[in-house]
């Protein structure tokens, strides 16, 4: 499955059953809302300054912005999908995958779960060394809970 096709599944669902269970899910939760930034740096000024990065980023590879925020896990793996690999891998090491691992904890018994998990896994596969990045150390002194 492509970046894009997982970006996909967890775009606003069409069909109103799933639109509650999505609502649920992502938005009236914080702690599994899908914007990255959010579970790295809370509200700090870290975060407006990773959110400019990103919308930069989005822009420079042509990815049109949604109504979501630029740190939407939807944005960051359509990036991702288009970034060289050394810049992917960066990106996924030290800000996507310390975030979804947050995500997938707090979807303990939401049906997502398994999408973020799978999400997780697919970047892990394909950027195996961003595991073994640094990470900085504003994550350990913003980190929200």
């Amino acid at each position: 499955m492509t970046y894009q096709e997982l970006a996909q599944q967890l775009r606003y669902p069409e069909d109103p059953a799933m639109q509650e269970l999505y609502v649920q899910s992502f938005e009236f939760n914080p702690n599994c809302t899908l914007e990255i930034g959010w579970h790295l740096f809370g509200e700090n000024y870290e975060r407006g300054e990773f959110l400019v990065r990103m919308r930069e980023n989005l822009r420079r590879d042509g990815i049109a912005e949604s109504t979501e925020l630029p740190d939407h896990l939807t944005h960051l793996l359509a990036l991702i999908a288009r970034m060289d690999h050394d810049e992917a891998a960066e990106l996924v090491g030290q800000f996507v995958l310390p975030a979804l691992g947050k995500i997938k904890s707090a979807l303990a018994d939401s049906p997502y779960r398994t999408l973020v998990a799978t999400i997780e896994e697919r970047l892990a596969a394909d950027f195996g060394q961003a595991k073994s990045l640094p990470h900085l150390p504003i994550f350990q002194e913003a980190a929200c809970e």
